[in-house]
């Protein structure tokens, strides 16, 4: 029998169609409910997860009402419309929706300012907004939207639900109406598509654009990322071509939103294998416990977060087939949910995963019958590679040696768009033999059997004294000391040297935390010439993380940079990526100091040295204590 998975020149819509079967359920999408009063401190969550099933047959038939009301509102062909929103039934239909007739979905992460809604949603000219109905992303969207005759779409978490459920849910919980100029709620906007008999599916034209990503923006304002039908397509491509077997039926919970490349493309690995989706609003990851407990389920897409989360409590894993943890950490966390699942009846390894959304994400990963500890597995599907010395063409053919990995083939995307365009050819690179790769930024290597082993990010090098070095030598050796859990080595700016390199150290037990980070100094100093050795060290209970739960450079930045201002005794970073701010400085001062004056310097402090060693400082709220 032919397999359709392998024919990539299509639409994403028509991608799906080809592969779908009107059979099953697509998604049981549940929310949680707190079944009493939850405090923030709390280290589990108590809570129940009513839910919703929507079969593959309805599904299909919500893509072809959305596409009708799309059609109704006035989108057409190659129309963009930013999407922000978290994982429901909705976004999904919108993303099918959109594909069938030939409109780009401009995905936007949720809990964003109004400043940065409006600068995404201008940068590429957008004049529809599909938004999540909650009071405070409403509140920011009305704001970023003011002036304009921008259209709006929105639909709430529990848009899916059954109406009894939704008057008892809002009975019980209301909420602040916010309303939008040119807004139509869900439920009118699909009346409104009857008026639509029939819906003409866009035709395929090769290489055209089928959405756009942001990047994460760790260290700069998040890029534009432009998407091609034929790379989202791929991801499912190159996992049949590796035999990686999805079986029609079985459970895959969800817990990365549409809005990144990861969570999007591992939803349509979903739908395209006729699996059930586990959905849930929310990516908490203390909420992943439960539903593996609930739902039994044989598959997820998931991140080290979450693995942290579940091997806090006891539940059955004889029934998993297939976990991908993606993002930084997996590292710190292998042995012990390896050592979680094989307790608790499991049979199969978690399985680590490695990419970016520049090369639609899924590049390299552990597989059935191909896994290693330690590795980020091997070369996802027709996936080609290069290794070279980073800064030059020169490629590297030796085994186990570190340089930067290059990427080629179906899943690159075009590239970036809007305000960030100019960068492209800084990363999209065409080398001597002809060929354009992704320079991905990442020191890497591969060993013998075809194993790739990942050695941390080029751009997190020191420059000190105008020698540049990177920090992996010191990483290396901290880890070496049976107490360190991680650890992170940045950056940090100095007036005589430039940079020099600052240690940041989570452990396993802080009961004698002095007498470990002598010994860690020691270690360093034992395995790491002196130019090199880190200038500082900090001792944390936790690296902060970005939305996509990648290690927060920016923030640890931010943290050492405030530290060094004159009154400043102490000072603690949290990444909150609230609405209203990115990041919870928290210092302790001098009682001889204004709260007042202290905040201003820091102000002025954290922008002059950001200018100099180059980091995006975004919105900090200030917490100052007196000692």
């Amino acid at each position: 029998m032919k397999n359709t998975k392998l024919n990539i020149n299509k639409t994403k819509y028509r991608y799906f169609m080809d592969n779908v079967k009107p059979e099953g359920t697509a998604i049981i999408y549940t929310i949680p409910v707190p079944r009493g009063e939850e405090k923030p401190t709390d280290e589990f969550f108590d809570r129940d997860y009513p839910e919703v099933k929507i079969s593959y047959k309805k599904f299909i038939k919500m893509i072809d009402k959305t596409a009708a009301a799309l059609l109704a509102y006035g989108v057409k062909k190659g129309d963009i419309v930013t999407v922000c929103h978290t994982n429901t039934p909705e976004i999904f239909y919108m993303d099918y929706a959109l594909s069938k007739i030939g409109a780009i979905p401009n995905y936007i992460y949720p809990n964003i300012t109004a400043d940065e809604m409006k600068y995404f949603i201008e940068e590429l000219d957008s004049k529809y907004v599909f938004v999540l109905d909650e009071p405070d992303i409403k509140k920011n969207m009305k704001n970023a939207l003011e002036g304009t005759d921008i259209k709006v779409i929105s639909s709430s978490v529990i848009e899916a639900f059954p109406p009894l459920f939704k008057m008892l849910a809002k009975k019980k919980n209301p909420q602040e109406s916010v309303e939008i100029s040119n807004e139509i709620n869900w439920e009118d906007f699909i009346k409104n598509g009857k008026a639509i008999k029939k819906v003409k599916e866009s035709p395929y034209t090769p290489n055209d654009t089928c959405s756009f990503v942001h990047s994460s923006g760790t260290s700069s304002v998040p890029k534009a990322i432009e998407i091609s039908n034929e790379n989202d397509n791929s991801i499912p491509h190159n996992h049949a071509v590796n035999s990686i077997e999805y079986t029609a039926g079985k459970f895959c919970i969800q817990t990365i939103p549409q809005f990144v490349e990861y969570g999007k493309t591992s939803n349509h690995i979903i739908f395209c294998n006729n699996v059930c989706a586990i959905m849930i609003p929310e990516m908490e990851p203390k909420n992943f416990y439960d539903l593996v407990e609930k739902y039994k389920a044989e598959y997820a897409f998931t991140t080290p977060s979450h693995a942290r989360e579940l091997i806090k409590r006891k539940t059955d894993m004889s029934h998993v087939e297939y976990y991908l943890f993606g993002g930084d950490g997996f590292d710190d966390v292998e042995e012990s949910i390896n050592a979680y699942i094989k307790k608790n009846g499991g049979i199969v390894p978690a399985y680590q995963g490695y990419g970016a959304s520049e090369f639609s994400a899924f590049d390299i990963i552990n597989r059935p019958n191909e896994h290693r500890i330690g590795s980020i597995g091997k070369i996802c599907g027709n996936t080609e590679y290069i290794i070279i010395e980073p800064e030059t063409f020169n490629v590297i053919t030796q085994p186990n040696k570190i340089g930067e990995l290059c990427l080629c083939g179906v899943g690159m995307t075009k590239g970036y768009a809007g305000n960030s365009k100019d960068e492209t050819e800084k990363v999209f690179v065409k080398h001597p033999d002809g060929k354009t790769y992704v320079h991905m930024g990442d020191y890497i290597s591969i060993d013998e059997d075809g194993f790739f082993y990942y050695h941390g990010r080029i751009k997190n090098v020191i420059t000190r004294k105008s020698f540049t070095f990177s920090p992996n030598e010191i990483v290396e050796a901290i880890m070496k000391h049976e107490n360190v859990k991680t650890c992170i080595v940045i950056p940090r700016y100095s007036k005589e040297e430039g940079e020099t390199p600052s240690a940041h150290i989570v452990l396993n037990d802080y009961s004698d935390k002095d007498k470990t980070l002598d010994e860690i100094k020691a270690l360093v100093d034992e395995n790491v010439q002196e130019f090199h050795r880190p200038t500082h060290y900090k001792i944390r209970a936790a690296i902060p993380l970005t939305k996509n739960n990648k290690n927060n450079i920016t923030a640890l930045k931010i943290e050492d940079t405030a530290s060094m201002l004159d009154g400043v005794v102490s000072a603690d970073i949290e990444a909150h990526n609230t609405s209203e701010y990115e990041f919870l400085l928290k210092v302790k001062i001098r009682s001889d100091k204004s709260e007042d004056e202290i905040i201003e310097a820091l102000e002025k402090h954290i922008n002059r040295i950001a200018n100099i060693i180059k980091f995006n400082v975004g919105k900090i709220k200030y917490e100052v204590e007196k000692v």
